[in-house]
């Protein structure tokens, strides 16, 4: 074969095998947007449904035991990966690790109100606009796709440069979903959820066999090497736990979460430059009874008395709606603070802003 033709092939392995490979943090482009103004505490867990499922992408037949309790997703990592693409202004790891396995059920049931209004207390004391609880992680099969549409690159790549074992062949699919809900801290009432699907995983031989089939390749192409199953399930699983976590920062740092935010808030409230400074509006279909500015994570200290009377003063009405806004008295830049207000009615709402965030 021409010089030309190889080195073609082996550019188009070349593309097809870094087209193939994730950057090494999927998450800068999500950290270079703004983040959502809230204090968000992070409680729950993704540990596996109470049916759980034999053979699944988190937990096999010879574990279903061994791992009943477990979290088929560290907790930790959850919180990382929040953290490392500035989802929220603040977040913070619950860590009651007894607590946490027991919330999601407490949320759906009901059945310890007062254990559960007194951490929603606690929750909102320590300056936190939201409760983000990792419900469970609903496991489920993995299901083979067969051959794909790149099998004539993985024969031509082996059989004339015997490397068509780097090239993805073979397509699964988990049925894993693992679910999320954004709950407010008055009564930890949903405000929305979403169910994450990690979505079809394309593997390599070499991410699906093992010793046996990579020796198997020599004499037969690799796609019609047959897959091992723990070798199979390991690679899937990490490709499935990745996408998750990333689905999740994705989803939850979305413009349509964002505005579903600010509809369902009782006020809206933001950040704003101003040639006198930074300043906070606050836009609301009820007047305003109350107002508090602190700084976030500081426990009780002592609010800024002139800034809150300034705001509730400021009051106007614009057709249907209610505005509201007042200078910033000086914060230091970095430090989070948070804006509480109360409607008329009992309204609550709140939001954690950082100074050099102004939109």
């Amino acid at each position: 074969m021409g010089v030309s033709v190889k080195r073609a092939l082996l550019a188009l392995l070349a593309a097809l095998v870094a087209g193939c490979v994730s950057p090494r943090d999927d998450l800068l482009g999500l950290r270079s947007r703004p983040p959502l103004d809230r204090a968000v505490l992070v409680s729950g867990g993704a540990f596996l449904a109470a049916t759980p499922t034999a053979d699944g992408t988190f937990q096999s037949d010879e574990d279903l035991e061994a791992e009943r309790d477990a979290e088929a997703i560290p907790f930790a990592a959850i919180v990382d990966v929040l953290d490392r693409a500035a989802v929220f202004q603040r977040v913070v790891a619950d860590p009651d690790a007894e607590r946490r396995a027991r919330l999601g059920r407490q949320l759906r049931t009901r059945d310890d109100d007062a254990q559960l209004a007194a951490f929603l207390r606690q929750a909102r004391d320590q300056g936190f606009d939201l409760l983000l609880v990792i419900e469970e992680l609903q496991d489920g099969p993995i299901e083979s796709l067969g051959t794909n549409d790149r099998w004539p690159v993985t024969f031509a790549t082996w059989i004339l440069l015997g490397v068509g074992a780097l090239i993805p062949d073979h397509t699964f699919e988990s049925r894993a979903a693992l679910r999320v809900s954004l709950r407010e801290l008055q009564t930890g009432r949903e405000l929305d959820y979403l169910l994450l699907v990690p979505g079809r995983v394309e593997l390599a031989l070499t991410e699906r066999t093992d010793l046996l089939g990579l020796l198997m390749s020599i004499l037969v192409p690799p796609f019609w090497v047959p897959s091992d199953p723990a070798t199979l399930r390991r690679s899937v699983r990490d490709t499935a736990e990745r996408r998750l976590l990333l689905s999740m920062a994705r989803d939850l740092k979305s413009e349509a979460m964002r505005r579903k935010l600010a509809e369902l808030a009782a006020a809206r409230i933001d950040l704003v430059g101003s040639p006198e400074g930074p300043e906070i509006t606050v836009e609301s279909r009820e007047s305003l009874s109350a107002v508090a500015l602190r700084a976030a994570g500081l426990g009780d200290a002592t609010p800024w008395r002139e800034f809150e009377r300034e705001l509730l003063r400021s009051g106007r009405i614009e057709g249907e709606r209610f505005l509201y806004r007042a200078l910033l008295p000086r914060i230091a830049d970095g430090q989070p603070f948070q804006v509480r207000v109360a409607t008329l009615r009992g309204g609550i709402a709140s939001a954690t802003f950082r100074l050099g965030s102004a939109r």
